[in-house]
């Protein structure tokens, strides 16, 4: 009977532990169902989480493109208003360059013609002294003749 007894004790235990194995089997849905849930409330997360970091890159993106867009504008006046200096500076040492060749070209052209016309001027000079010279003598000559004359006469 012991064998009966142990056998029983033996039934009875595994019978006990089924009994908490289909417990536990029974609880498996809800906890199944409660793993799901968390599942999706943990993709919904991620979703929103994914939309929002969407939504933080594009921001951020087209911050970046606008910030580009004035730089490149930026630097672009600021090329093009360093090249407008540039020709400017070129149009002037230019315009001064041509000015001092054109002003050295007239000046000795106009020193050409003043020392000709000084040469011209002193040959001329005695020329001149001559004639006067001359025109003198003839005007002395006749002041002479008509003092005598009236002199003479009276």
């Amino acid at each position: 009977m012991k064998a009966n007894t142990t056998r029983e004790a033996m039934i009875a235990e595994m019978l006990g532990d089924m009994d908490a194995i289909l417990a536990r089997f029974e609880t498996l849905p809800g906890m199944v169902a409660n793993a799901e849930e968390k599942i999706t409330n943990t993709v919904a997360a991620l979703d929103d989480a994914g939309d929002k970091y969407r939504m933080a890159v594009t921001a951020f993106t087209e911050q970046a493109k606008v910030e580009i867009s004035e730089y490149l504008t930026r630097k672009a006046g600021e090329a093009a208003s360093q090249t407008v200096e540039e020709q400017r500076a070129a149009i002037q040492e230019a315009a001064r360059f041509a000015f001092r060749s054109e002003a050295s070209d007239k000046a000795t052209s106009l020193g050409i013609a003043l020392g000709q016309a000084a040469k011209e001027f002193r040959r001329s000079i005695w020329t001149r002294l001559w004639e006067h010279a001359i025109t003198a003598l003839i005007a002395s000559a006749l002041t002479a003749g008509i003092v005598y004359a009236i002199i003479t006469n009276h």
